[in-house]
């Protein structure tokens, strides 16, 4: 019998877990990965709504999991359940069931039973597509040269770390604490979170999730500081990361962001990684 559970901070690691031991797929992109659920821990506690963290278990199998935020729902489906019409019914009763007085949003992948449940059922697709770009790393060789900057881990520079996150995005909250929550967290390792320093000061960051030797790994979040922009740091710190993650024994790397992000997906497609897909959340209108 399929088992809807809630997982809270503390809980959390057995998704990561049970996700850990799924059969890799080539690549990721619209599906819920690891990392996602591990970016999410760096809110407080009271940012993180109750029923956050999902999973469906059948006895000690994890057949697929969710992160509920607010009016969005990002879910995974295990390999081989992806048309299961009974867990498609259970996951798309937890779209039904985000809030009805906005617009909702869901991320699944097209093959899903429970996509097609909620496009039988009038929810439409979004109009901004998202594109997710890819490096298979066997054949990655880096494109720049990193004898220009120094490569620090994160933990070792948390100020420099905060700093260029929140000059490299316009209102981002993200704090020292929130760095501690998310470094504490299942996934997180102090290996893939690094900040470059260029001329002395720091310029760059990059954060890397993995789902173990030979899965693909995401990077979340990139970011260069605004006030050294167009002079290749992104693509550097890119290219340190992947670097690590090749070296990890990773099979590659995926990187998903909004289409009519010109600039960000100029930075990754510099850093050897290419567009695979685009793909678009299903969308249901308020009832207000």
């Amino acid at each position: 019998m399929i088992e809807r559970l809630t997982h809270d901070r503390t809980t959390v690691g057995e998704l990561v877990d049970g996700l850990d031991r799924w059969p890799h797929p080539e690549r990721v992109a619209s599906a819920l990965h690891q990392g996602d659920l591990g970016w999410h821990l760096r809110l407080e506690d009271a940012a993180i709504q109750h029923d956050a963290f999902v999973g469906w278990w059948e006895g000690d199998a994890l057949l697929a999991v969710g992160l509920i935020e607010g009016a969005l729902g990002r879910f995974n489906v295990r390999p081989g359940h992806d048309r299961d019409p009974d867990l498609g019914e259970r996951v798309a009763q937890t779209c039904r069931e985000l809030p009805a007085d906005a617009e909702v949003y869901v991320d699944l992948r097209p093959e899903t039973a429970t996509r097609r449940i909620l496009a039988g059922e009038g929810w439409t697709l979004d109009p901004e597509p998202w594109v997710a770009l890819h490096a298979d790393l066997d054949g990655w060789r880096p494109a720049v040269d990193l004898d220009r900057c120094v490569v620090v881990e994160a933990a070792d520079a948390v100020a420099d770390r905060v700093a260029v996150q929140r000059a490299g995005f316009e209102g981002s909250t993200f704090t020292a604490d929130a760095w501690a929550r998310m470094a504490a967290g299942p996934g997180y390792r102090r290996d893939l979170d690094l900040v470059l320093v260029g001329d002395g000061v720091p310029v760059s960051i990059a954060t890397a999730w993995w789902a173990g030797e030979g899965a693909t790994a995401i990077l979340e979040p990139v970011a260069a500081h605004r006030d050294h922009r167009g002079r290749g740091w992104g693509v550097r710190a890119v290219t340190a990361l992947i670097t690590r993650l090749r070296d990890l024994g990773v099979s590659g790397v995926t990187v998903c962001t909004p289409l009519d992000y010109v600039g960000a997906v100029a930075t990754y497609r510099a850093a050897g990684l290419h567009p695979v897909e685009h793909f678009q959340s299903l969308v249901r209108q308020s009832s207000a």
